[in-house]
């Protein structure tokens, strides 16, 4: 299941303000350019005369960069001192934003009375009728969960590695020619003494099992109305539930967020019983992927953060990777549950002329949760990035060359495991916010 997201659209005036301090950091956040506001806030902050401004910067280097404690302190600084200066809308965007955090921290109670109080004021104003849908919602999802822990991992204080199988996505013949596409990772989890093989995916924003196993595992019901992938074709009505405890290695996790995938198209060709989301990576502060030992590490003690700086920003629960191409810099959606990796239409419209003449157009067959479609794209032989200052060269990528609007308009593409496959470890540092490729 997709949580829930808001665009949060930040429109800052600081023609008040004469220091070129203020302006440009202004502009950056008009630009939504977040990791150039990570970068250049704590040079500037000393010479900056608006105490809102560098409270905004605060409040979403915060959110994107995996340090929600300091986004909720900021931005209620920003609530009880700045509304005049941050303006209506934006105070109702930062409420909002809130609410999130809360509810992604598993404060769910706090949540759902938030959302509840600024949905009063917002009807009380007589305005505001798509803001109050959204946070219906949010009061509809968090207040179920009143009750429940938040999810929450006990392990040794030393590495724990899970070996883990890394398999090829197997496809019937009418589907895919070769037979298979791409490879996951799948990793062993022990529920009530039975082990299953779960999908390691980073972008699964919970984690998730069919409904016949979700019986057989025990998991609790809580939320018999959630809808999937509400933004992209092939949405539909699941269930949400609690897993009160499985057992990873040597490590235990408790109070895990459970989707209910119900009966749908991809069975046809794939079926995806089980699913370990961001509910249960998001709790690290690193983990390594070392796909030729075939291993998962949890270390004890997390990388220092590299020269490159980082290049991870977390939105909601997924995570987006800054790559480097020709200068250009490209924000994709990091899924280690995509079995390949492909750019999307947004990324073919600024670049096709270079893309037509070192692709060929091909028809292809692709699926995600209830959806199976043919759609025509380009095949490029190679396509060379950089992660990290560390040279990536992807092979037989697929471009989309018409728009299907199924991916988020920021995101120039996804990546998963065709950049994991080739190094010998991929470490995802969730406490710096970067990807390393060794």
């Amino acid at each position: 299941m997709k949580g829930i997201v808001w665009l949060l659209l930040v429109f800052v005036s600081v023609s008040s303000f004469s220091q070129s301090a203020d302006e440009r950091i202004g502009v950056i956040l008009n630009r939504s350019d977040w990791f150039e506001l990570e970068k250049t806030y704590p040079a500037v902050k000393d010479s900056m005369q608006a105490d809102f401004l560098k409270l905004m910067s605060e409040a979403f280097i915060g959110y994107y960069f995996n340090r929600p404690a300091e986004a909720l302190e900021s931005i209620e600084k920003l609530l009880v001192s700045h509304q005049p200066e941050i303006g209506g809308q934006n105070a109702v965007n930062m409420a909002v934003l809130s609410c999130m955090l809360k509810g992604m921290e598993g404060m769910y109670a706090e949540a759902a009375q938030d959302a509840q109080d600024i949905m009063g004021q917002l009807k009380r104003q007589g305005g505001g009728e798509e803001m109050c849908t959204a946070l219906e919602s949010i009061h509809s999802f968090y207040s179920r969960l009143k009750d429940v822990p938040p999810p929450s991992i006990s392990r040794p204080q030393e590495d724990v590695v899970i070996p883990v199988g890394i398999e090829r996505v197997m496809l019937p013949d009418d589907f895919e020619p070769e037979g298979w596409r791409g490879t996951i990772i799948l990793m062993p989890v022990v529920v009530n003494g039975k082990t299953y093989r779960f999908i390691f995916d980073t972008g699964a924003g919970t984690s998730a099992v069919s409904e016949h196993m979700a019986k057989e595992m025990g998991v609790r019901v809580l939320n018999d109305s959630v809808m999937i992938n509400p933004d992209v074709p092939g949405s539909m009505v699941g269930k949400m539930g609690v897993l009160d405890s499985m057992k990873i290695g040597e490590m235990s996790f408790y109070n895990s967020l459970v989707t209910l995938l119900p009966p749908n198209a991809l069975d046809s060709v794939l079926r995806v019983d089980a699913v370990l989301g961001m509910d249960f990576i998001g709790l690290f502060d690193e983990i390594r992927i070392c796909p030729k030992r075939k291993e998962v590490v949890f270390p004890a003690i997390a990388s220092d953060l590299p020269s490159s700086g980082r290049n991870l920003i977390k939105m909601d629960r997924t995570l987006k990777l800054k790559a480097g191409k020709n200068g250009e810099e490209l924000l994709l959606h990091f899924d280690t549950g995509c079995s390949t990796a492909g750019l999307n239409y947004l990324y073919y419209e600024t670049h096709k002329s270079a893309l037509e003449s070192a692709g060929k157009r091909e028809t292809v067959t692709g699926g995600s949760f209830n959806r199976l479609n043919k759609r025509e794209v380009l095949r490029i032989p190679a396509f060379e990035i950089k992660v990290g200052g560390k040279p990536v060269t992807l092979t037989d990528l697929i471009v989309d060359v018409k728009n299907h609007g199924t991916k988020p308009a920021e995101d120039m593409g996804i990546i998963g495991m065709d950049l994991i496959n080739p190094f010998d470890c991929v470490v995802i540092n969730l406490k710096d916010m970067f990807l390393k490729l060794e």
